[in-house]
């Protein structure tokens, strides 16, 4: 199931549920069914592959004298 997005025209509390494209959810925190679908930004693809990041989460060795000590 995807996540969508929705704010309630209720009480305007933001909430992401895991449901059904096509179901009606009711609020979590009031109850309400008025429940407004929010667009959801996308991540955009790159020309280039990624590279691979170290263990410490560096993209490339840090050159650090004996290592990052993260390895």
């Amino acid at each position: 199931m995807p996540l969508f997005g929705f704010v309630c025209e209720s009480c305007q509390h933001e909430h992401e549920l895991l449901i059904r494209a096509d179901a009606k959810p009711d609020c979590p925190d009031c109850g309400s069914g008025k429940m407004t679908k929010l667009m959801s930004a996308f991540a955009p693809q790159t020309a280039r592959a990624a590279e691979p990041a170290m263990s410490c989460g560096a993209q490339a060795c840090c050159g650090m004298r004996g290592g990052c000590g993260m390895n």
